[in-house]
C-alpha cells in the first residue's frame, strides 16, 4: 500500500460515521460561507464527492475561487477533521446516474437526469485532525485543572496529512 493509499484509508477511518460535513467557500465579497452537505463518498484519487445544484450559490463561489474547507465532527465530540482543498463542479449525467440513490429525489425532483444536478468534488490538499479520546467529563476536569494551575488544557492529539503534491505524509 502506498503512502497516498494509507492516507486516504486514514481519512476514511477518521470520518466514518459522520455523514454530514460543513463545507466552507469564499463568497464574492471575500467573506467565508459555510453550509452543511451530505458526503456522497471519498474517492481513491483523494477527492470528496458531494451532490449539489448548478444554480446554487456555492457553485458560483467555487467557480470564482476554488479554495474550500470541509469540516467533520464526530457525534461524541472526540474527533474533529478539517479538509482543505480545491473544489470543482460538473454537470455529468452519467456519473450522477452512477451515484444516484432514490432518496436523492427529495433534493433532485427531476431524478438522476435533473438538469440542475451537479457533482461537487473537493480535491484534497491537506487533512488536519484532532483526536480527543477521553470523555467529556474528563475533558472538563482537564479544563478546570488548567484554570487552577495556570497550565494549558490538553486539546487532544493533532496530526496533519498533506496531499498537495501527489504524496501523503503524516
Amino acid at each position: 500500500m502506498t503512502d497516498r493509499e494509507r492516507a486516504i484509508a486514514e481519512l476514511q477511518r477518521l470520518i466514518e460515521g459522520i455523514p454530514v460535513a460543513l463545507v466552507t467557500t469564499i463568497a464574492g465579497d471575500g467573506m467565508l460561507r459555510c453550509r452543511p452537505m451530505l458526503l456522497e463518498r471519498v474517492e481513491g484519487d483523494a477527492t470528496l464527492v458531494f451532490l449539489t445544484h448548478l444554480s446554487s450559490q456555492k457553485t458560483t463561489e467555487v467557480r470564482r475561487d476554488a479554495r474550500v474547507n470541509v469540516a467533520f465532527q464526530s457525534d461524541d465530540g472526540e474527533r474533529y477533521v478539517s479538509v482543505s482543498g480545491r473544489a470543482t463542479v460538473t454537470h455529468d449525467l452519467e456519473r450522477m446516474r452512477q451515484l444516484w440513490n432514490p432518496t436523492y429525489r427529495a433534493w433532485f425532483p427531476g431524478g438522476a437526469d435533473d438538469p440542475d444536478s451537479a457533482i461537487f468534488t473537493v480535491h484534497i490538499e491537506r487533512v488536519e485532525y484532532w483526536d480527543v479520546p477521553s470523555s467529556r467529563l474528563v475533558r472538563l476536569w482537564g479544563v478546570v485543572k488548567a484554570l487552577a494551575t495556570g497550565e494549558v488544557a490538553e486539546s487532544g492529539d493533532y496530526k496533519k496529512i498533506e496531499f498537495g503534491d501527489g504524496t501523503a505524509a503524516d
